[in-house]
């Protein structure tokens, strides 16, 4: 259970391995007591806080091959040490233009210097209760203390024992863009479909991704396709720094004046990027004209069940559903 007084890390031991192959053969020996630093932006806090006591430290800032933005004619691959400010200044293309929107709208400039890709997705959950004095299910209690409790910023979708959202700007956007992240283990390389990265508390209470210990992250890819569009809005209580209290990925192909493909995701909805599929077969092969849009909007919701104050996320979703389908639109 984290104790929220200290402002001071235990003793760990720094690496600073230069392949992925070190890193590999450092995790394996440290086994579960260890971390990965990326950005730092979330390790750090949780260890000076002792919310994260690993007595190893693995950066792996110097390793080569990590951090870019790379494009070509028909796919785009990012580094998973890229900085978000890199994203929000690169050149991708038009149809891509929903991550570079999404990594523009993290936090501020400061944390968007320092915060990287990959570090922005698998980020762990930003709910207070886990990371608060309570013996909540994420740390091996038998309570959703956010289920009886103050529940504003909680999940609308997918609640299961645990209520806490995905807190990463860039996870519906990978998901609705149909990501590929392309991982390192001791095993080899693999990739995994970006879906299948994220995990709701139903699959594994303790993990919101899917890696397995020791995994490395190393970068993620993107099909360009013609015709593509994509968006990105969210909603915060402040109109900058703050996590999302709603948000809205789209990615669609228009051909002939009509959606295809269309992927809506709802953010900070659901433990996980929420693939919102009844409002996908609304607008799927349609003119996306406002009629549809009003449809969309209506079917955007279906499902979503309140806890006690955050039932103004179901009206917010359906705001932002129908401002991102006008404006990828427009």
């Amino acid at each position: 259970m984290p104790n929220i007084a200290i402002n001071e890390p235990v003793p760990f031991e720094y690496h600073a391995p230069t392949n992925i192959k070190e890193a590999l053969a450092l995790a394996s020996q440290y086994k579960e007591n260890f971390a990965y630093l990326a950005g730092g932006c979330d390790l750090l806090d949780m260890m000076k806080r002792q919310w994260n006591t690993s007595a190893h430290v693995i950066d792996l800032k110097s390793i080569d091959g990590l951090r870019g933005v790379t494009t070509n004619s028909n796919s785009v691959t990012v580094g998973a040490l890229t900085k978000l400010m890199e994203v929000q200044q690169s050149k991708v293309s038009d149809g891509l233009r929903a991550f570079r929107n999404a990594a523009s709208r993290v936090a501020s400039p400061q944390i968007r210097n320092m915060g990287t890709v990959g570090g922005n997705l698998l980020q762990d959950s930003r709910c207070p209760y886990f990371r608060g004095p309570f013996l909540c299910y994420r740390h091996g209690g038998i309570v959703c203390d956010a289920h009886h409790g103050i529940n504003r910023e909680h999940a609308i979708f997918g609640g299961d024992r645990c209520f806490t959202v995905t807190p990463s700007d860039l996870a519906p956007v990978v998901v609705a863009l149909d990501g590929i992240i392309h991982v390192h283990d001791i095993d080899g390389e693999r990739t995994i479909p970006a879906h299948q990265l994220f995990l709701s508390p139903g699959q594994n209470i303790m993990s919101m991704h899917s890696l397995k210990n020791g995994s490395i992250l190393t970068h993620v890819e993107f099909s360009v396709r013609p015709g593509q569009r994509s968006h990105f809005i969210k909603e915060t209580v402040r109109n900058a720094w703050d996590f999302a209290r709603a948000s809205v990925a789209i990615s669609l192909e228009l051909r002939e004046g009509r959606a295809h493909n269309v992927r809506i995701v709802l953010g900070a909805v659901a433990a996980i990027p929420w693939r919102d599929e009844p409002a996908e077969r609304v607008v799927e092969g349609s003119k996306v004209d406002a009629a549809t849009v009003e449809k969309a909007v209506s079917a955007s919701v279906k499902g979503a069940e309140a806890l006690q104050y955050n039932g103004y996320k179901i009206g917010l979703t359906r705001k932002l559903v129908r401002q991102a389908l006008t404006e990828i639109m427009a």
